[in-house]
């Protein structure tokens, strides 16, 4: 809009001055022919010089050479000062941290809240999250970090105290006969099992060849004995498994002597269990238990099925595992839900965020202010010649045309006092007393 205006002024002129001449070819006694004849071409010569500056700034003007296109000759400088400005002046660190101080960061994310429904949003970001953490998670670090939670946790939590408080629970609930069924049925079971079988006659070998390795006596005694059949290892194991299955199935009978025995010693353990050897031991115990504890392959396992399941898009894998995840995701969802409500109500909790935030802000300012610098220089030098001076020319170029306009103002000016000063003071005045002087 400025630039055509300066061009038309321009045009203007010229077409004063060459209206300017013909009136003095008509005119050439007439001192107002000559009075516009030099206004016009005071104009007209500030109105080209003027032009030729500015356009010198991003161009050559009619392809002169010297000095001219001053702007992408200095690029270099000119985007390095104007980075420099930005940095330093325009977006300075005291600029920006007053601008901070003055900011209420945490009502105005409350206001761009508002009353809407985030819980959506919570959910896709929670969603999201949970698929990248679940690709980048190492499932055996994780199972590595949980033993050694669990394990310390075990070890900081007295395990005396609580055997004693289950075992009086028991007494008190009538729940004796009921451990110590329990402890029956797990023995019976344990006995039937072919491996205990294995166990005996493994025994009954070692037995044999420690008889066997005594004296040649008990060696001769052993071979004949088995020649004969006398001493059939299997055949005993199998007899003393089924008398062990036998003997622990009398343990089942409440009469039996040994439930009795046991709920008293049960009794009597959970008085001990409060003692300082009782504990002492039991602690002990406890270590060695957690030391032998190896929980990492289940861990592990845990973990992959855990994750595997939290990073499947949506509809992939079993609908049991999207139950799971979406449990999850709802959850956590409602969680931050519930804490941003207490949030906005709470003036402790805002004051806190804010301060925390502009504090957090403050240090971000001052470690990485330099990267504005960097920043705004990257991006002027992606641009051309041809799109910087376009640049500079959107943002000063009307003032550069008006530079222009006042060219051609001021060299009218000029010229009008020119001519008036030739007509009334120099001409009747001045010449007449230079004559004087030299006649």
């Amino acid at each position: 809009m400025v630039k055509g205006r300066a061009n038309a002024v321009l045009i203007g002129v010229a077409v004063l001055f060459t209206v300017a001449v013909a009136l003095k070819y008509i005119y050439p006694d007439h001192w107002l022919a000559s009075m516009l004849l030099t206004v016009a071409e005071a104009s007209l010569a500030g109105g080209v010089a003027d032009w030729f500056a500015v356009t010198a700034l991003f161009r050559r003007p009619l392809g002169f050479p010297y000095h001219t296109a001053l702007i992408p000759r200095n690029r270099e400088r000119i985007i390095e000062g104007l980075a420099d400005a930005v940095e330093d002046d325009f977006l300075s660190k005291q600029s920006i941290k007053a601008r901070l101080a003055e900011a209420k960061l945490v009502d105005k994310l409350i206001e761009q809240t508002g009353n809407s429904n985030i819980r959506p949003v919570i959910r896709q970001v929670i969603d999201r999250l949970l698929v990248e953490a679940a690709k980048t998670i190492d499932p055996e670090a994780v199972a590595r970090y949980a033993e050694r939670v669990f394990k310390l946790v075990l070890k900081r939590q007295p395990v005396a105290p609580h055997i004693a408080a289950a075992a009086y629970w028991a007494l008190t609930q009538g729940k004796g006969w009921e451990l110590y069924h329990a402890i029956v049925e797990e023995i019976a079971r344990l006995v039937r099992e072919p491996k205990t079988r294995e166990a005996i006659f493994l025994y009954l070998e070692q037995l044999k060849q420690k008889t066997a390795n005594k004296n040649w006596l008990s060696s001769v005694i052993t071979v004949f004995m088995e020649n004969i059949d006398g001493i059939n290892l299997q055949d005993a194991a199998d007899a003393l498994q089924q008398e062990l299955a036998a003997a622990v199935d009398e343990l089942r009978d409440k009469d039996h002597p040994m439930g009795k025995w046991f709920q008293k010693e049960l009794a009597a353990m959970a008085a001990r269990l409060e003692t300082p050897e009782w504990e002492y031991a039991a602690e002990r115990w406890k270590e060695g238990l957690i030391g032998r504890l190896d929980l990492g392959g289940p861990l592990t396992a845990l973990t992959q099925t855990v994750l595997g399941a939290l990073g499947r898009s949506d509809g992939e894998g079993d609908e049991q595992a999207a139950v799971y995840r979406e449990y999850i995701v709802d959850w956590l969802a409602g969680q931050v839900e519930g804490y941003w409500e207490r949030f906005k109500t709470s003036d402790t909790m805002r004051s806190q965020a804010e301060e925390y935030l502009k504090v957090l802000l403050a240090k971000i300012v001052d470690h990485e202010h330099h990267l504005i610098g960097r920043v705004a220089g990257r991006a002027l030098n992606k641009l051309t010649n041809d799109d910087l001076n376009r640049f500079i020319e959107d943002k000063v170029g009307e003032d550069l045309e008006w530079i222009r306009i006042n060219g051609v103002i001021v060299g009218g000016l000029a010229g009008l006092g020119l001519s008036l000063f030739l007509k009334f003071v120099y001409q009747p005045y001045v010449v007449p007393g230079v004559r004087t002087l030299f006649q």
